[in-house]
Formats: C-alpha cells, structure tokens, sequence
C-alpha cells in the first residue's frame, strides 16, 4: 500500500529534523521509499548519510533532478495551497491559519 507521508514543524528544517522525520517513518512503516530534492540537509555527510548507509535495507531514497519541481509532490501541493489562498479571504494572522489548514486538508483529500 502506499501512502504520502509529510511533517509539519515550526522548526528550521536540517539534517536534525530530517532525521527525526526520517526514525518516525521508519518506526510506523518499517521500510520505507522517500523522494527528496536537492536540500543540503538531504546529503548530510556526518549523519544523514550515515544514517542512509546504516538503514539501506530499510531505507531507499530517489533524488530529484534539480530544478524540477513540476516531480516534486511538496511542490504541487503547495501550488495548489497557494492559489486556494489567493481566492480566500483572511483578515489576520488566526484567519490565514485556519484558512492555511482548511487549504491543507482539501488539497490532501485530493
């Protein structure tokens, strides 16, 4: 079966809260394939690839061409997130985030 997976955080992405991201799909799905682009913290040398090498029977991962973000899922997803908000009126900061979560769970429904 597959199934879509991301993290939402307020954190600054790197190699941590990958990695972090990275365990919690490991420990729910057992074995995994992610897609990743480009980003630094993707290649990490001192524990990002580590952890690919010490996970490779568990773990596969297929990298994007760069600049190609019509492949990326994150991408498209976010366009459509973007235009949903371009036609919905919000009035402060509490509006946008409820409209921003609404926009989230239609565009996943789809």
């Amino acid at each position: 079966e597959n199934e879509f997976s991301a993290q939402i955080t307020e954190e600054k992405c790197d190699n941590v809260t990958y990695l972090q991201f990275l365990k919690s799909l490991l420990r729910k799905f057992g074995k995994i394939l992610i897609v990743i682009d480009g980003a630094g913290y993707h290649f990490e040398k001192k524990h990002v690839q580590k952890f690919y090498s010490e996970n490779q029977h568990r773990l596969k991962y297929i990298q994007l061409p760069a600049y190609s973000p019509e492949l990326n899922p994150i991408e498209q997803t976010w366009k459509k997130i973007k235009k949903f908000l371009a036609i919905s009126p919000w009035g402060n900061g509490t509006e946008f985030e409820m409209k921003l979560v609404e926009a989230l769970k239609r565009t996943l429904k789809n």
